[in-house]
């Protein structure tokens, strides 16, 4: 094929290269960018859910829909003397734990699990942390959390303990019910930051990579798969001599 004074002449072997790799990378930048819309509406729209006004706890467990970052409310007592301490949790780069207090509802035969924030790590694993609290019935408010879709269990990482605080490696809400010997609400509230009866805290949603790294990853996909064409133009093009266009 000429075009003006070059000469595109495609070898067999570049052109299946070509073929095999480029469409991979269309795939993988389109991938990315939709990513980057699913993304930024996850977050879009749990901003308008932590908008909302508080509601009774158990109306939201109980009704359709997800239910996280839901603002709520529940009345209770807490069980201090059988709390959880959540371990590998950071904070401004200290090692620590977050403390699950188990809530006894007003009027329920279910407990419902409160995050009360984070305490660091003692001189030593055996040396569990004081996890003061109320003793008197509360009025709570919190978000709930979001949890993970997965769990990744490793048995040899938990740490038996016959006593209370109990540390664990990732939240089960069916073993610690089976731990508590009492049903446990499928859902994890998140303290209110304003509530003085917590430790340290600092809620922030966890998305991952944001969609703003999701549409970087996309351009430099597409980006490559651009060079590629080039490279492969360049390869196969040459410039036709003046005796040649003269023929």
């Amino acid at each position: 094929m000429r075009i003006g004074g070059f000469e595109f002449s495609p070898g067999l072997w570049p052109t299946l290269a070509t073929l095999a790799i480029l469409p991979v990378l269309l795939a993988l930048g389109a991938w990315q960018f939709e990513r980057a819309v699913w993304k930024q509406g996850l977050i879009d729209k749990e901003a308008e859910i932590s908008q909302l006004a508080p509601a009774a706890l158990l109306d939201v467990v109980d009704s359709p829909g997800p239910a996280d970052y839901r603002p709520v409310y529940m009345a209770g007592s807490y069980d201090l003397g059988r709390q959880l301490l959540l371990d590998n949790r950071i904070h401004k780069r200290r090692p620590g734990y977050e403390v699950l207090t188990p809530l006894r509802l007003k009027g329920q035969q279910a407990v419902v699990l409160v995050n009360r924030g984070w305490v660091p790590l003692g001189p030593s694993r055996a040396d569990l942390p004081d996890l003061p609290g109320p003793a008197t019935e509360q009025l709570v408010t919190g978000t709930i959390a979001r949890l993970p879709e997965k769990i990744f269990r490793l048995d040899a990482a938990e740490e038996p303990h016959a006593g209370w605080p109990q540390v664990i490696q990732y939240i089960d809400l069916e073993l610690i019910g089976e731990r508590l010997g009492q049903a446990v609400l499928p859902v994890v509230v998140l303290l209110d930051m304003k509530d003085t009866n917590g430790f340290a805290r600092d809620w922030r949603p966890v998305y991952g990579i944001m969609p703003d790294k999701h549409r970087a990853y996309a351009m430099q996909w597409f980006s490559l798969a651009l060079v590629l064409v080039i490279i492969y133009a360049g390869v196969n093009t040459r410039r036709i001599g003046k005796q040649e266009s003269g023929n």
